[in-house]
């Protein structure tokens, strides 16, 4: 392993995995939501002005659009993360890291109730994250 591999993260390294990880996972169950309620657009439009009435469904679908830009300005502060951190440990830390706060999330807005095996396993991520991130 590299010296840059091999170093411990920094306090600010560590809430920023964890702020991208809570955007992503908390924007997850809502976008899910918001797209079961977007309208798809006629075909009948010409090829032309189809993208601008797919933009219009996108800005009218509150429901989809609020929880997708922030969702996506989590993937730009990923990016960030990516480029600055050692690679292998922060996309583990942070992708485990989502997978905990959506199963939290969407417990919360009863999509699903927590199982014994969910709860186990997102025990189990975080402690491995915190084994990865000491």
């Amino acid at each position: 392993m590299s010296e840059s591999e091999s170093q411990t993260f920094e306090l600010s390294q560590i809430f920023s995995m964890i702020a991208v990880s809570c955007l992503w996972g908390i924007t997850n169950p809502f976008i899910s939501r918001g797209a079961k309620t977007s309208k798809s657009v006629q075909s009948n439009f010409s090829p032309f002005l189809k993208p601008f009435f797919e933009l219009k469904n996108f800005i009218q679908n509150w429901r989809f659009s609020i929880p997708f830009i922030f969702n996506q300005l989590a993937s730009i502060l990923f990016m960030v993360l990516v480029v600055t951190l050692p690679l292998s440990m922060t996309v583990i830390c942070v992708n485990s890291l989502t997978f905990v706060v959506t199963a939290l999330t969407g417990a919360a807005l009863g999509e699903a109730p927590l199982s014994k095996n969910t709860i186990l396993g997102t025990f189990l991520v975080l402690i491995g994250v915190i084994l990865i991130t000491v």
